[in-house]
């Protein structure tokens, strides 16, 4: 079947990369025979269960971060579900079958149709190397080749209106600690009152990781530290978190109700905002005014320089500076 698939895609010509990819999944729909026999379905769910437990148990041991053990755990559930079969009598055209249906129904992104396949590549190697399997059905998965398109960060006038949109002085606070930090909105949201260290008008904090769990310092400006002491001083109730809901019993607020404030501001704005801009959005902040990428790096908690540079975003008006400056 890969192979007639590939002769009818090469046959296309001025396809887009997102176009391959449409056809590829509908011709792999339907060229696929979607019955599974019934003497197939042996494996009991709790028998997979348990595979996916073991798994998800030896990715935790290796510092896996907890959201990404969800992610794992959520996808495998869902391949299990779709396919229905026993583990050892899963094949190749079981799993393209899998991700056509999972990217043509849930209309998701390439890079995370890629992140996918990733998923289920480390998960039947595993199973490989731990003798569950003879061989890895996902291996024979078509890498897809993702766009590179630059991630704009937040302008500074963006930064103001969704400040100025915001409803309340913890909401302001929770988008300046955001931008200062460049933290993760899961690193951010995990702080206590009692991790951020005031000094006059600066502060500093100390984020445990949640990728690699390793410690960093970071700063808050003095901006941030305004309107952090504002909220602080604002609230009433005991609980020892940074940020918590607005209503009794003002419990830690959670990751779901931060992303929906900052889209919604964004639509009010008409931005398109997210928590994870203003990480991008400092880091690039910092290359402009001249940062080293070393200590941009550091500062954002990343193992590989590799991984910054994908954050660092260049413009026209630093690079033609960049050119007056060393050459004309």
């Amino acid at each position: 079947m890969e192979e007639i698939i590939n002769k009818i895609i090469n046959a296309m010509d001025d396809l887009t990369p997102k176009q391959v990819r449409q056809l590829r999944n509908v011709l792999i729909i339907n060229l696929s025979n979607q019955a599974v026999p019934k003497n197939e379905v042996s494996t009991s769910t709790k028998s997979w269960e348990q595979i996916i437990k073991n798994y998800l148990g030896c990715k935790k041991l290796e510092n896996c971060a907890d959201g990404t053990l969800k992610n794992y755990q959520r996808i495998l559930r869902i391949m299990y579900s779709d396919i229905g079969k026993p583990i050892k009598n899963i094949t190749p055209n079981d799993l393209r079958l899998f991700m056509a249906k999972y990217m043509e129904e849930r209309k998701v992104s390439m890079q995370y149709s890629e992140n996918i396949r990733h998923t289920l590549n480390g998960f039947y190697r595993w199973c490989q190397d731990e003798d569950i399997i003879k061989t890895n059905p996902a291996r024979k998965l078509q890498r897809i080749k993702v766009p590179k398109l630059i991630k704009k960060p937040y302008t500074a006038e963006e930064r103001l209106k969704l400040t100025r949109a915001a409803k309340c002085m913890r909401d302001m606070a929770i988008m300046e600690v955001l931008y200062s930090t460049a933290g993760r909105l899961g690193e951010i949201l995990s702080l206590n009152r009692e991790d951020v260290k005031f000094i006059g008008n600066k502060a500093e904090i100390i984020i445990y990781g949640h990728k690699g769990k390793a410690e960093r310092k970071v700063f808050l400006t003095e901006q941030s530290v305004y309107y952090l002491k504002n909220y602080l001083a604002s609230r009433t109730d005991n609980n020892p978190a940074l940020f918590v809901t607005l209503k009794n019993p003002h419990k830690r607020i959670n990751e779901r109700a931060v992303q929906l404030m900052i889209k919604n501001l964004g639509k009010k704005c008409g931005i398109i905002a997210h928590p994870h801009k203003f990480r991008r959005t400092l880091l690039s902040d910092m290359s402009k005014r001249g940062a080293n990428i070393q200590d941009i790096k550091e500062y954002a908690g990343h193992v590989k320089i590799e991984t910054t540079m994908l954050y660092v975003s260049t413009n026209e008006e630093s690079v033609k500076a960049a050119f007056d400056r060393f050459i004309s």
